[in-house]
Formats: structure tokens, sequence, C-alpha cells
């Protein structure tokens, strides 16, 4: 597999993306949480830990 595979990157909202290139692109921030970008129900895990990440971000804001 290749070293980098952000070409698989969903389609992210603007807050999404600042989070994943915070990490250093989609590939990067996946693995962080030992998920493999390329595996499907990782990349949906993926998600949700970013959806979770952004709401958080919300809350700190209000």
């Amino acid at each position: 597999m290749p070293e980098s595979s952000d070409c698989l990157q969903p389609p992210l909202t603007p807050a999404q993306r600042s989070i994943v290139k915070s990490y250093g692109g989609w590939t990067m921030f996946l693995r962080s949480f030992g998920l493999k970008p390329w595996n499907t129900e990782d990349a949906e895990e993926g998600l949700r830990i970013l959806n979770a990440l952004v709401k958080d971000d919300d809350d700190d804001d209000e």
C-alpha cells in the first residue's frame, strides 16, 4: 500500500479539513487513530472521530 492515500479522502467541510490538515492529511489522521485509510470501515470510523472533534471544537467556541 502506498504511504500516502490522501486520494481516498472523502469530501470534507472546511472545519473537518482544518482538523485533518493539522494531522498532516487524511492518511496521517487515520493512522494516528490506528486506522487504515484503504479500509472502508476504518475510513467510516475516522469520519465519526472527525465529526466528534469538530463538534468538540464547536462546543469550545460557545
